[in-house]
């Protein structure tokens, strides 16, 4: 892909961000931004990947390589799904995946992309999302969607998504990170350690937090953070 063309999705990202974050819609720029594609991927910033294809993260990649082999998967959710490419990484990885955006586009794109991959492929929206979801998931995977919201929505986002995860189940995230004191160039919005510890105060325990950079130029931080849910109650047990 040209770089004409990476500056101009930028371009047109950036001025959808703001025109409707004006509007006091500031969710509502991800469709806006998959209808002016027309189907052309490279024009989703974050849809063409190193080398120019599309494919899945590779921290997610990673991550599911160390899996061991034959333990069981169970149901994984996809977070802000976009072009379907995590979805499918973690279908192979033998998931029994749902995934979901709030851009009805991007989940129409995504959807003719993996057609017969057995991917339940959702428009929601992250902060309304299906009352049956609600620990329902052995895992659930947000790769690099919270980092595009900024202030209180942050936390409420991790809360919302923190609910989905069934005990004995795994919360992963995968994002831009920076420390306490760098710096930051936005968007997107790198998470800080301390932000992504405020999943701790919902009772999950945090695995130690992985930290590295990628392979862009300039290198930029990355995490990939890894959370368990607190056990059920005594009552809580006898229901399940």
């Amino acid at each position: 892909m040209s770089d004409d063309k990476k500056q101009e999705a930028r371009r047109r990202a950036d001025r959808l961000r703001d025109k409707y974050e004006r509007l006091g819609t500031p969710l509502l720029w991800f469709e806006a931004l998959y209808k002016e594609a027309e189907g052309d991927a490279g024009y989703i910033p974050w849809g063409i990947q190193e080398g120019g294809h599309q494919a899945a993260r590779r921290p997610l990649f990673a991550w599911l390589e160390r899996l061991e082999a034959g333990s069981p998967r169970g149901k994984a959710l996809d977070v802000g799904c976009g072009l379907g490419d995590n979805a499918a990484a973690l279908q192979v990885a033998g998931f029994e995946t749902t995934a979901f955006d709030i851009s009805e586009t991007a989940i129409s794109w995504a959807s003719e992309r993996f057609a017969g991959h057995g991917i339940d492929f959702v428009a929601a929206d992250l902060f309304d999302l299906p009352d049956d979801w609600a620990g329902r998931f052995d895992l659930v995977a947000e790769t690099f969607t919270i980092q595009a919201l900024k202030g209180d929505m942050r936390f409420k986002a991790l809360k919302k998504l923190a609910a989905l995860v069934k005990p004995g189940g795994r919360f992963l995230i995968v994002c831009r990170g920076r420390l306490e004191d760098e710096d930051c160039t936005p968007p997107p919005w790198p998470l800080t350690p301390s932000e992504l510890q405020q999943v701790e105060t919902l009772g999950f325990e945090a695995k130690p937090l992985e930290s590295f950079f990628n392979k862009k130029e300039p290198p930029q931080r990355m995490f990939l953070a890894e959370f368990i849910p607190p056990l059920p109650s005594d009552e809580e047990a006898e229901g399940l």
